[in-house]
């Protein structure tokens, strides 16, 4: 069994968000400054050129990539990233951070951020609503009338327990559409209660809605 060590040095998990088969150079590149390894995500986002929308295309590939790293790390990681990339430009990507509170199963450590770690106010927000399969789209819809600018959708499926699946027959996991929304925090209350109202998550069984503070948000205009 693998010892776990304690320390008390600070991470971050980097989120870029790029167009199909860029997310694996963007690791590569991420590499080169030390960030030893990722997840590549699959998914769709919106389109929001009008011209493209009428002519029916409503969604491009896109691929979301996770990464952890020390703190340390974090912002010549970003830098080098977004100079080759030029996130600064339209539709080339989006890249943001998050602080991590805990994280095991990396090296054998476990790595904890002091609570009282203070943080400058970020001014993005995420949210990630988890929903049925199908009703994605609202979800998306929702927020953008409420000042989201887009948003990314993944698919995945809900597990059951053995137990459930005796009791009331269910015989397959539900599909479930997962969505990602980046927004300025001006707007994130108002999207916020704007997803919760329309796909009603106060109603058990409807869905789950969770946010964290964006740091060092690139691509957003």
């Amino acid at each position: 069994m693998t010892k776990q060590v304690e320390n008390t040095k600070f991470y971050d998990v980097i989120f870029v968000v790029v167009n199909i088969g860029k997310a694996s150079r963007v690791l590569e590149e991420a590499k080169k400054c030390g960030i030893t390894g990722g997840t590549i995500m699959h998914g769709s986002g919106t389109v929001s050129s009008t011209l493209l929308r009428t002519i029916g295309f409503h969604e491009v590939k896109k691929e979301i990539l996770f990464m952890v790293c020390a703190r340390e790390k974090t912002q010549p990681a970003i830098e080098h990233i977004s100079s080759l990339f030029h996130f600064e430009l339209p539709n080339r990507g989006i890249l943001f951070t998050s602080p991590v509170s805990h994280l095991l199963g990396t090296h054998g450590e476990r790595l904890h951020m002091d609570e009282q770690e203070a943080h400058l106010l970020a001014d993005h927000e995420v949210f990630f609503t988890l929903v049925a399969a199908g009703l994605g789209d609202e979800v998306v819809e929702a927020a953008a009338a409420a000042g989201a600018r887009g948003g990314t959708l993944f698919h995945g499926t809900g597990a059951f327990a053995e137990k459930c699946r005796k009791v009331f027959g269910i015989e397959v996991d539900a599909g479930k559409d997962i969505i990602m929304n980046l927004v300025t925090s001006a707007v994130a209350p108002a999207v916020e209660t704007a997803i919760v109202e329309q796909m009603q998550l106060d109603v058990p069984g409807n869905g789950i809605l969770f946010s964290f503070d964006a740091e060092n948000v690139r691509g957003v205009r």
